[in-house]
């Protein structure tokens, strides 16, 4: 029989005594049978205690598992958020690196040809004019070329630094409910634990007061 059990047949006992005549109320009950019940109840109630404690630890398990399982997660997402980030500095420093070789091809190029017509054209002044709206021309495509490439180049950066800040914060997130979940769960688990104590303790209280009001 559990401690709770125990009171209950020390409350039976005493609400089923005899109450003695000219005696202000009190009552004659079976002392051995209460006796008994108090024994009973200081062999169990160490039992129940090491029960609950066993409760407590198992659930404390709980939240350190939960606690290292959402900082494995979190740690992860780091990881491969620096990894996208790391891959589109990369891709966009290529993509720069690209353009800024082919302007360079492309005014070497224009350069060579103007130099080749004012070399071998008879009309010196025209030839230079010619060259001159070739390198220009030149100049602008490769500005709109490097232009186009570090706009490429930012719009990856943006992409990739808003994708890894999604994943952290959806780890974080998912972090936080599984922190959140295993504290709730212990929490009830200490409360009802903590609940059932309380009561036997009271119903101890309350009967060692009956017990020991009724034989004064």
């Amino acid at each position: 029989m559990n401690v709770q059990g125990l009171l209950d047949k020390i409350e039976d006992t005493i609400e089923s005594g005899s109450k003695l005549p000219l005696s202000g109320g009190k009552i004659a009950v079976d002392a051995e049978v209460i006796k008994q019940c108090v024994e009973d109840i200081r062999y169990d109630l160490p039992i129940e205690i090491e029960k609950a404690q066993e409760v407590v630890a198992h659930h404390n398990n709980l939240i350190t598992k939960a606690n290292n399982e959402a900082s494995s997660i979190v740690s992860s997402a780091q990881t491969q958020a620096d990894t996208i980030i790391a891959e589109a500095k990369e891709k966009a420093a290529s993509i720069v690196a690209t353009a800024e070789t082919n302007a360079n091809a492309t005014v070497e190029a224009a350069s060579e040809q103007a130099r080749q017509m004012v070399e071998n054209s008879e009309i010196a002044r025209l030839a230079h004019e010619y060259s001159d709206r070739v390198r220009a021309q030149a100049v602008n495509e490769v500005e709109k070329m490097l232009g186009n490439a570090r706009k490429e180049a930012d719009s990856i950066l943006v992409d990739a630094t808003n994708q890894a800040n999604d994943m952290r914060a959806k780890a974080d997130k998912w972090a936080t409910e599984i922190r959140s979940g295993a504290a709730e769960f212990v929490e009830d688990i200490l409360k009802n634990s903590d609940e059932v104590l309380s009561s036997n303790i009271a119903e101890i209280r309350k009967a060692r007061q009956s017990l020991f009001g009724s034989n004064r």
